[in-house]
């Protein structure tokens, strides 16, 4: 039995005729009329009685019509997999917290729209626990900051923050607007946890200057930084498109470090090797032009 002679026997079951049959399937008849009797061979049943030239589906036949209609349906749905397997499986996404903070809402609102029914699992953490992540197998793609590149990972580049040092802006170190290296020491720093992107940064151009720096506050989040900062607690650094609206509402104001730049590099991280489907390499696409209208709005 095969899945071709199944597919002539329901539109013989249709039209009740060789030639019609034949017509609608761009046979020859001796070719419908040979699968319709192989057919009946091979399950011991004949399906159709013949009366004066012309077919009528029996009783055996119908319920094996029932049978077969099932069956075809179910053969349709293995040969489609791929997209049906695509669209109840979720996508599990891992961000670093700047991401998740600004990039991650407009991005997710966006794939969203297109793909309402498609379930996504997000974490929201510091680059160690993502990597973690990423070997343990349970996420599938990581939009993540200052990532080390080894023969595990596949990394793309993704965007570039500048990252700035910001303080409150009626607060006792705005008072100038820069300062030496060797007055870093006298700044109360409010910094996020060892192991983030942002303190990499921040800990990596301070060793460079052979400054250290111990912290007054460490958190790892980042809107605790910020809220701190507006509160006169101390100086923290955030990436541009945190820093910019608070800079806009004037709660917040950058101050300039003589010497020391920083900035942010930002990847799409996946394990070497990992299949990609359609709808994460669509994911994938939105966070590039999401960033990138970032950018272009920094320019503007």
């Amino acid at each position: 039995m095969t899945i071709r002679q199944l597919q002539i026997f329901l539109e013989v079951c249709n039209h009740l005729s060789i030639t019609k049959t034949a017509q609608s399937l761009y046979l020859s008849q001796p070719a419908v009329s040979k699968a319709i009797k192989e057919l009946e061979q091979e399950i011991g049943l004949q399906l159709f009685d013949r009366i004066n030239g012309k077919i009528f589906l029996n009783e055996e036949g119908r319920l094996f019509r029932i049978k077969t209609q099932q069956l075809l349906k179910d053969f349709d749905s293995l040969t489609h997999f791929s997209s049906v397997y695509e669209d109840v499986t979720p996508i599990r996404i891992g961000v670093s917290l700047t991401i998740g903070l600004k990039t991650l809402p407009i991005a997710i609102q966006t794939f969203k729209k297109k793909y309402p029914e498609t379930p996504l699992k997000i974490y929201a953490e510091n680059i160690e626990q993502i990597q973690e992540r990423l070997l343990n197998g349970d996420i599938d793609v990581a939009f993540t900051e200052g990532f080390e590149s080894n023969q595990l990972f596949d990394l793309e580049f993704l965007s570039t923050y500048p990252i700035i040092c910001v303080c409150g802006t009626n607060s006792t170190w705005a008072q100038k607007k820069k300062y030496k290296k060797e007055e870093l020491i006298q700044f109360p720093f409010l910094l996020r946890e060892k192991g983030s992107s942002l303190r990499d940064v921040f800990d990596r151009s301070t060793k460079k200057e052979n400054i250290e720096i111990i912290p007054l506050l460490e958190s790892v989040n980042t809107e605790v930084l910020i809220t701190n900062a507006i509160h006169h607690m101390g100086v923290t650094i955030l990436p541009i498109p945190l820093a910019k609206k608070e800079i806009e509402n004037q709660t917040l104001v950058e101050i300039k470090l003589e010497n020391i730049t920083m900035q942010s590099t930002n990847y799409i991280v996946t394990l070497q090797g990992k299949r990609k489907n359609s709808k994460l390499d669509e994911l994938i696409t939105i966070f590039k032009e999401v960033e990138s209208d970032f950018k272009n709005n920094e320019k503007t």
